[in-house]
């Protein structure tokens, strides 16, 4: 039998895995046996929402805004979040969002993968 993290892996729009993690909603869209070198999400945050600071002592993350709007405080540096906005958040580097009046959409990819319960930490 091939292993998963070669095969090809096709997601339907709301196909994937889902779970809450601090309040906010994540789809995982590769699963946890699937994932090689990368793991990949959408973060979904509701109006006026903070995500609370964390950080990945392996895991080099990329965002890429897909709608909505907020700011991010990546390692002590406020940034206005926007549709199209792109950011690299590398290990060890503290991050959290706040949204603005609207929902915010985030496409995520972590590399090596990262899991609720595996390189995630949250800062006190």
């Amino acid at each position: 039998m091939a292993d998963s993290k070669d095969q090809v892996v096709f997601i339907e729009p709301e196909g994937g895995e889902s779970f809450v993690l601090k309040g906010v909603q994540i789809d995982q869209l590769l699963s946890r046996e699937a994932c090689g070198r990368f793991s990949a999400y959408v973060v979904k945050m509701g109006a006026k929402q903070v995500k609370e600071p964390s950080f990945h002592k392996k895991g080099e993350e990329l965002y890429y805004v897909i709608s909505g709007s907020g700011r991010a405080n990546l390692g002590g540096k406020n940034y206005v979040l926007k549709p199209g906005c792109f950011f690299r958040v590398p290990p060890g580097t503290v991050h959290g969002f706040t949204t603005a009046d609207e929902p915010l959409r985030m496409l995520n990819f972590h590399s090596p993968p990262v899991f609720s319960d595996h390189d995630t930490y949250f800062a006190e």
